[in-house]
């Protein structure tokens, strides 16, 4: 029985990784996981697959933190050499786990194809270790004891370590290592708002020391905020968190899209089924990214009729109805062609909503009037067609695009909504 444990740390293994072909995306969700438990992950250590370096850190790493999670090198070449160094670095000889070979050999008999020698290896692990069984691929993983501290090996593949760690791992460390206090975790997505501003508006609630405690984080255009409540009872956390969760949900209501999910679509295609509307998009420097946003949705085939990717001039007036003396005038790049590029999709699709979107996304086609990062959006309705204009910094082609298509979502959902557009 490890005591109280507060700390941990995770070790992401693979020469992928520190060559720069990956990134290391299982430790954030590993940290976020155990900070649901009131373990905070105080290190991140990224390694290659190197025997001599990975013995060293597992037996520096358990000596000072009770619980150290590793993932990767588990599969079953020659340079997966974790279950090695996690033997060598215990004092204790490698062991055939019969019940991981008949896994094995279960998978590729369900594949109708005889297993590969090779893979054999993936059924060995340190003799003192207990195996955690994977359900989403072949390599198991184990928990073993090094001096002070528990070594938990889970597979490399997002989709494997994260099977492991909801069905395996957690469960054991619940039940095991006595975790801190009692630990409440919620979420808000918000959109439309600078993470400055937000900061400046929560004030001392972002606080270190502050209970409960918020976070952000921003990506393409999206605030997470994160609410962590800990208290002595779970019903105490919870309490603490929600009431300062509610109070954030009332101080940002316009900007707050979701509890739940991050995805500004999914809130997109739940607002469009709500009013029973359909939508349509019209889109020329994202190229057809707001329609794959939203078609990744489940459901939204009730909400979405079709989309057109009109790249070229010629485009916009054969497939929308677009002037050509509209594109002389005043450019493919303008609010004027937005709004038009709208209208016709509106026309042609009979949708309740079309959404357009035209711009320079670089790193050529720009002038001082009209620059890198300039795009225009027209939203029309079945009453009203309105435009909107952005500047979005000059970080590379597929940033604004990915930006770009973010606020064409967000400008769908605050239309959908009634709510009026952010200014800017």
């Amino acid at each position: 029985m490890i005591h109280d444990v507060r700390r941990a740390a995770t070790i992401a293994i693979g020469n992928e990784l520190i060559e720069g072909c990956h990134s290391d995306t299982n430790s954030g969700e590993i940290a976020a996981r155990l900070a649901e438990l009131g373990i905070e992950v105080a290190q991140f250590t990224v390694l290659g697959d190197d025997r001599d370096r990975l013995v060293r850190a597992f037996r520096e790493l358990t000596a000072e933190f009770q619980l150290v999670i590793a993932t990767g090198g588990l599969g079953p070449t020659l340079d997966d050499i974790t279950r090695e160094a996690a033997a060598e670095a215990a004092g204790v000889a490698l062991e055939m786990d019969p019940a991981a070979l008949a896994h094995l050999r279960e998978l590729w008999a369900q594949r109708g194809r005889p297993m590969p020698k090779t893979n054999e290896r993936q059924a060995w692990i340190p003799a003192t270790a207990q195996s955690m069984e994977n359900s989403a691929g072949t390599a198991p993983g184990f928990r073993l004891w090094i001096d002070g501290g528990v070594l938990a090996v889970l597979p490399g593949p997002p989709r494997e370590m994260r099977a492991m760690l909801e069905g395996a791992l957690l469960p054991w460390v619940r039940a095991t290592c006595g975790v801190g206090p009692a630990t409440c975790v919620r979420s808000l997505y918000l959109c439309g708002l600078p993470e400055s501003q937000f900061a400046d508006d929560v004030g001392p609630w972002m606080a270190r020391g502050e209970n409960p405690r918020v976070d952000v984080t921003a990506k393409s255009g999206v605030l997470s905020v994160r609410v962590v409540g800990r208290m002595a009872s779970q019903e105490e956390a919870t309490a603490i968190t929600e009431a300062r969760l509610n109070e954030l949900a009332k101080r940002f209501e316009r900007h707050v899209f979701s509890c739940e999910d991050p995805r500004l679509e999914v809130a997109l295609v739940r607002a469009l089924g709500e009013r029973q509307w359909r939508i349509s998009f019209a889109e020329s420097c994202t190229g057809g990214g707001m329609a794959q946003r939203l078609t990744d949705v489940s459901g939204s085939s009730a909400v979405f009729r079709e989309s057109w990717v009109t790249y070229a001039n010629e485009s916009k007036q054969l497939r929308l109805g677009v002037p050509a003396a509209l594109l002389e005038a005043h450019g493919a790049v303008s609010r004027e062609v937005a709004e038009a590029m709208a209208v016709g999709a509106l026309r042609e699709s009979g949708a309740d909503l079309a959404l357009s979107v035209t711009g320079i996304a670089g790193p050529d086609g720009g002038t001082p009037a009209k620059p890198v990062g300039l795009v225009w959006f027209g939203v029309a309705e079945r009453d009203r067609v309105r435009s909107e204009e952005r500047r979005f910094l000059q970080h590379g082609r597929e940033s604004i695009r990915a930006f770009a298509v973010h606020a064409g979502l967000e400008l769908a959902w605050r239309t959908v909504r009634g709510q009026p557009w952010p200014k800017r």
